[in-house]
């Protein structure tokens, strides 16, 4: 680190969804500049660059699942495919300027945070050369994301298969398919899509799946020319729509809740799911496919055709696990021994590893993950800031998940709490180092899981939420609006709060000043000048100068006290 390296600087890993509007909000709300972006993937995207796996795609309306700061009139349709998401990534990046910021297949292997120094040192690898080096920082910000990490699933004799295979994260494009014998194993939404699209052209497909889902019709509406020229004309519509999208979703996860109108409306839906199932499924595998765990227990899949795709002859469903893979092929829990060509495996993601596989040391010496461990599970105060970790952000922390609302939203709404109750409070000159208490955090952790324990997340099925624990560190337990009234204003007494200047009002003052368009500072300074130009508040400028020492001692004395 530069001996000249005083000023303060963040460092932030990730530039998918959060990442993006993590720098976003730096740059452009705040005018702070001095920040770089790590990228281990050859782009900016994260998950949406991730997973390249045919049939990949949102399953919540675009106008929604986008930035609120750059809202996108030409989505060609209501739900989008992965190329059409990845690319307004991309375009969201140039837009506001922010590649400049990015260095893309770079690793962050770990991060140390050094008391003596107020900094974290993070530990970099460049994957292209091997290289390997550190850079300091005074804010470390995760924004890895959960939809990035596989789950290292290990089946009996995985070694011995001779063809390929490959996580649908990693899909393989190298490999074709066509005409090929295919096996998908798993059930979740990403399953859901690869078959009904591979099917299309492989000679068979095979997914093994233990348990239903919950399947429900995915209307997709195609936006019409007139449509689109409404919405970049008249971004009031687009922001309209936006809001009833998401107060519909919204509204919709009260059947989650153990609440008389929460159950009421999940019975019904349920209802509704299980006739869609019937009315399009064949009968054989009705029984499979309708779960017996409650709804919302597991996400909800909007079908992608997936049913469809199980009426045709070259698709069949197993309900059945798997028990050892061989040089050939899969042999089923029963016995079922079949041989394929290809092996897709559909099994989702270490959604409740935040972090994995960066090594966090903090204050105190330990590692985050065996701070977590003795927690029980991965926990943040509000999803964001965790005790032991000075100058730390976790952007799509633990619980921060919406249970049946945009993860972008979700994205926002927490990198704005950081930016209120990190940034600001650093650039202020309030404080140079900020950590949550640990009561606080236990606290509101406690709480979250209090009233997660009374919902379907807690109900007897085997989902993503859970970690090795069996504890529930992904799921928020209410609206998606909740968590953003939560969050809006930080409660500064949950926090340790160091250093920083008793001038800070005044710094922030020169920041709210400095954001402000050139226009409004334009006004602002004319506005000034007229008002200090008028003889009565002439005269009271050399009173004020007068007064200034004692009233600059006494709110010194209030601020040592304080």
């Amino acid at each position: 680190m530069s001996a000249y390296a005083k000023e303060l600087n963040a460092i932030i890993i990730g530039a998918g969804p959060a990442g993006i509007a993590m720098a976003y909000r730096l740059k452009h709300d705040l005018k702070f500049e001095d920040f770089s972006i790590y990228e281990k993937l050859d782009g900016v995207g994260g998950t949406w660059r991730t997973n390249t796996y045919p049939g990949c795609g949102c399953d919540l309306p675009s106008h929604l699942y986008s930035f609120s700061f750059n809202l996108n009139p030409n989505w060609s349709k209501e739900l989008c495919e992965q190329p059409e998401i990845l690319q307004y990534m991309d375009d969201t990046v140039d837009k506001f300027d922010l590649r400049r910021h990015v260095q893309t297949s770079v690793e962050c292997v770990g991060a140390t945070w050094h008391s003596d120094k107020s900094k974290w040192e993070v530990h970099l690898k460049d994957i292209q050369t091997g290289l390997e080096y550190v850079r300091y920082a005074s804010v470390f910000v995760s924004a890895v994301g959960a939809i990035s990490f596989p789950r290292d699933v290990k089946f009996p004799g995985m070694e011995k298969f001779n063809a390929p295979m490959f996580h649908t994260a990693r899909w393989d494009h190298s490999v074709d398919y066509k005409g090929k014998r295919v096996a998908v194993i798993g059930n979740g939404c990403s399953a859901a899509q690869v078959v009904p699209a591979i099917a299309k052209d492989a000679g068979f497909v095979k997914q093994y799946a233990r348990s239903g889902q919950w399947f429900h019709a995915r209307p997709n509406h195609v936006y019409s020319e007139l449509e689109k020229f409404i919405f970049r004309w008249m971004p009031l519509r687009q922001r309209l729509l936006r809001l009833q999208i998401f107060l519909a979703a919204d509204e919709e996860t009260t059947t989650y809740f153990p609440t008389p109108k929460g159950q009421k409306a999940r019975l019904a839906v349920e209802e509704e799911s299980k006739k869609y199932i019937r009315s399009i499924a064949p009968k054989k595998y009705w029984k499979h496919i309708i779960p017996t765990f409650p709804l919302g227990c597991k996400r909800r899949i909007f079908d992608p055709d997936y049913l469809e795709s199980l009426n045709r002859s070259n698709v069949e469903l197993l309900p059945e696990g798997i028990q050892e893979m061989t040089e050939t092929g899969i042999i089923s829990s029963s016995g079922i021994n079949d041989d394929f060509d290809i092996i897709v495996l559909a099994t989702g993601f270490q959604v409740a590893k935040f972090l994995t596989p960066m090594q966090i040391k903090g204050a105190n010496g330990e590692y985050l993950q065996k701070q977590w461990d003795e927690c029980r599970g991965a926990q943040a105060y509000l999803g964001t800031h965790v005790h032991n970790f000075p100058n730390l952000a976790i952007i799509f922390g633990p619980n921060t998940f919406p249970a049946n609302n945009s993860a972008l939203f979700a994205v926002e709404t927490q990198v704005a709490y950081a930016v209120e109750s990190l940034f600001k409070p650093l650039i202020d000159h309030r404080v140079s180092v900020l950590e949550v208490k640990q009561a606080a955090e236990d606290r509101e952790t406690n709480a979250i899981h209090a009233e997660l324990v009374s919902t379907v997340f807690a109900g007897d099925c085997s989902n993503w939420y859970i970690g090795k624990f069996g504890r529930n560190a992904a799921s928020w337990p209410g609206f998606a609006r909740s968590y953003w009234m939560r969050t809006l204003f930080p409660d500064w007494s949950a926090f340790n709060m160091i250093g920083g200047s008793m001038f800070w009002p005044f710094y922030r003052v020169r920041r709210l000043i400095r954001c402000l368009s050139p226009l409004t500072q334009v006004l602002l300074s004319v506005f000034v000048v007229a008002v200090a130009s008028r003889p009565s508040v002439a005269k009271m400028i050399p009173s004020v100068i007068q007064n200034l020492p004692t009233v600059v001692k006494s709110w010194f004395a209030q601020y040592i006290q304080a």
